[in-house]
């Protein structure tokens, strides 16, 4: 369920540099292929957590789907797939080339028209780290997905290995808000109950990924 590399460079070709690097297109083209496996690895992990938790014609929220690249995962199992971003163009893309009739694109600013407990299933996949104050986002989550739905989320572990990894992928500077841990603990704090936690590619140094999916708490 990989997007090809022309498609890739396609997106890559109708973005800002700044949307490119956040929807990892660097990072899944990279030469080197160490870092183009960890780029596609973390992918192909929330890709089987999403085929394994969403019910059969469920309702799938991508939230800041950037490629697109899980709507394929989603396909398999849900009628509908709601895709949020503050682009939209390279998922835009990604339906069109694949003919994914069961996308609905939907921009960041209008996701108050995602009715209430319409979801059993919410996907946040390296985005959460971006915003500084989750308290708002949790809240929509809550709202919009079903009693007992899930929240699968893919973060950062921003350790000494994840920022060698950027240094060697070619990126610097400060980019994200907050930590994979840090981010856990306000999931938790905001309503939802932890049921699996995954480290990517492995536990203690080698965690830079945290892969953890979550419950709706009553």
């Amino acid at each position: 369920m990989r997007i090809d590399a022309d498609t890739l460079r396609e997106m890559a070709a109708q973005l800002s540099a700044d949307d490119r690097d956040e929807m990892a297109i660097p990072s899944f083209l990279h030469k080197n292929p160490a870092l183009r496996w960890m780029a596609w690895r973390r992918i192909e992990v929330v890709a089987r957590l999403i085929e394994a938790d969403c019910p059969r014609g469920g309702t799938v929220l991508d939230f800041g789907c950037g490629t697109g690249v899980l709507f394929e995962a989603s396909a398999t199992r849900a009628a509908r797939i709601y895709g949020v971003d503050l682009v939209l163009d390279a998922a835009r893309l990604w339906v069109l080339k694949r003919g994914i009739h069961q996308v609905t694109l939907v921009p960041a600013a209008d996701v108050a028209t995602i009715p209430d407990a319409s979801v059993d299933l919410i996907v946040a996949a390296e985005v959460l780290e971006h915003i500084d104050d989750p308290t708002e986002t949790l809240a929509f989550f809550r709202r919009v997905l079903k009693p007992g739905g899930a929240l699968l989320v893919s973060l950062p572990t921003e350790n000494r290995a994840y920022r060698l990894g950027r240094r060697l992928a070619g990126f610097s500077g400060h980019y994200h808000d907050h930590d994979a841990w840090h981010i856990d603990a306000n999931i938790q704090r905001g309503g939802f109950a932890r049921r699996l936690a995954k480290t990517i590619p492995g536990p203690g140094p080698l965690a830079i990924y945290l892969v953890a999916r979550y419950e709706r708490a009553p």
